[in-house]
């Protein structure tokens, strides 16, 4: 797959990684994974400095898969001013996938969930103090139950972006839930030629960029 197409730079290494590791399987229908005892990764965690590219990467995933388009929450929209409104929020957020499967089964689509600044919601449980109302704690709970609790589904894959991953509770980076930690860094030499080489496509095409831009010097 080019990447470079997809409008992403700098990051061959980290999408094949996710391809490899996370949508192999997806090849083949549950059934067939039920049979071998195997299970679909359901999430993974992008992890890294501000600016690096994790955004970009959760919003193009579902572009290079055909996918349904994702759904993307950024982490601290999801609290809410009403009892049980947080909560709420994360349901609504697997309804279309629990939709799709009832209806659909195997042939359900893959639904990709984003979740910015993850580590907003998914705070060590406990961290906030005997000051906290424990709605932290009841949104991370939820979200478990939600993605591996007696319903969980198939059809799904989570994404959490974070900068501050030694916040995150460690029961949602377990196995079978955010299973999957991909550091996303910043680009060496070559990934910085397809930077630019992407931000300057369209000078080209319009001969609007010098002759004497050498963009492997820049880079």
């Amino acid at each position: 797959m080019n990447f470079q197409e997809l409008g992403i730079g700098g990051l061959d290494n980290e999408f094949n990684e996710i391809f490899r590791r996370a949508f192999n399987s997806r090849r083949y229908p549950n059934s067939l994974m039920e049979k071998y005892g195997m299970k679909h990764v359901k999430g993974m965690l992008l992890y890294g400095p501000p600016g690096t590219g994790k955004t970009l990467i959760a919003r193009k995933i579902a572009d290079a898969l055909n996918c349904e388009k994702p759904q993307v929450v950024n982490g601290p929209e999801i609290f809410d001013k009403y009892v049980g409104g947080s909560e709420e929020k994360i349901r609504k957020l697997f309804e279309p996938a629990e939709k799709d499967m009832k209806e659909k089964g195997d042939e359900s689509e893959l639904h990709v969930i984003i979740f910015d600044e993850i580590d907003a919601i998914c705070r060590a449980r406990g961290s906030t103090g005997s000051s906290g109302t424990g709605v932290n704690e009841s949104v991370v709970n939820q979200l478990l139950s939600k993605m591996d609790g007696v319903d969980s589904l198939n059809n799904i894959l989570i994404i959490g972006m974070t900068n501050r991953k030694d916040m995150i509770d460690e029961a949602v980076l377990r196995p079978g839930r955010l299973e999957i930690h991909l550091e996303i860094g910043l680009p060496d030499e070559r990934g910085r030629l397809q930077i630019f080489e992407i931000h300057t496509k369209n000078m080209k095409k319009n001969n609007l960029l010098s002759d004497d831009v050498d963009l492997n010097t820049l880079a």
